[in-house]
């Protein structure tokens, strides 16, 4: 798997498909720490929100680098499709890490005062349940599934904008809601990461399957 992962890093680098998402992240934090920084929780929202969808976008681009034909290539080394599906997940986990530790950092610092290690570990764990959000809901619109781009892009931004604002989805909405009043229940949370885990098991469970079978369905033509 740590082969398969340093493989999908490589095709992330070289295709340079990380830089828009990237970039846009980096923008939120910039206009964010020349706002009236408040308290650091509804700024840890602004971005986690950022978060979700930025992995959605970066999990979509992975996804698009590779045709078919090199797609079973790969899955047939590797020994199965779902294997090189977990290893695009793992590496926009990874990426998705490492931005919130930037953004829980880049906040902490542009507060000033001293932010509890508490609330920075808070910060981290809220960003990452956003990012598995938004993985969990690209998944499913990327060209692994929907083949066309325009109804790639389409379904990405319905289903990207209703996991993060739709109050009648528990999916982030409660999670940032609770974050923009300066709170983090404990109850909220625990929720939303069980939420998002079960989630992105379902959604990788589902992108593995439709993958395979169309595999399957090419070979006997």
């Amino acid at each position: 798997m740590i082969a398969l992962v340093r493989y999908q890093f490589a095709e992330l680098g070289h295709s340079q498909r990380y830089l828009p998402p990237v970039l846009v992240h980096l923008g939120v934090l910039a206009v964010l720490s020349r706002a009236n920084p408040g308290p650091v929780l509804p700024g840890y929202a602004v971005t986690a929100a950022s978060s979700l969808l930025v992995s959605g976008w970066l999990i979509i681009a992975l996804a698009g680098i590779s045709g078919p034909e090199q797609r079973a290539v790969v899955a047939a080394h590797a020994g199965s499709f779902t294997r090189v599906l977990i290893s695009m997940v793992l590496t926009v986990l990874a990426c998705s890490a490492g931005l919130a530790v930037l953004a829980v950092g880049w906040g902490a610092v542009t507060h000033g005062a001293h932010v509890p290690p508490g609330t920075l570990a808070l910060g981290v764990l809220v960003h990452l349940i956003c990012s598995a959000f938004g993985i969990a809901v690209a998944l499913p619109c990327s060209p692994l599934v929907i083949p066309r781009i325009g109804y790639t892009l389409v379904a990405a931004v319905v289903l990207l904008t209703v996991a993060l604002l739709a109050k009648w989805v528990p999916l982030a909405f409660p999670l940032l809601f609770a974050l923009g009043t300066d709170t983090a229940p404990p109850a909220v949370l625990a929720q939303a990461a069980l939420t998002a885990v079960l989630l992105l098991v379902l959604t990788t469970a589902f992108t593995a399957w439709r993958q395979d079978f169309g595999m399957r369905t090419q070979s006997t033509r």
